[in-house]
């Protein structure tokens, strides 16, 4: 288990995740513009969600083309 730590408007925040999604989470946050290390505005941890989900929702439109495809096999 790995931390993973950032501030938000002063307030800093903790958690512990699996090794390797808290690996995935903090290279995310600091290529969504995260600083680990210093205090961040809400609205970068907002831009980071939404990134994140548009990644989603564009992998489980391209998971069901694949469905649909090997359905039509």
């Amino acid at each position: 288990m790995k931390n993973v730590a950032l501030t938000v408007s002063g307030n800093r925040y903790e958690i512990k995740l699996e090794d390797d999604f808290a690996d995935f989470v903090n290279q995310d946050l600091q290529a969504s513009g995260i600083n680990l290390s210093t205090d961040n505005k809400p609205d970068k941890l907002l831009k980071a969600y939404l990134r994140l989900a548009k990644q989603a929702t564009s992998y489980e439109d391209e998971i069901e083309l694949l469905i649909e495809t090997l359905d039509g096999l």
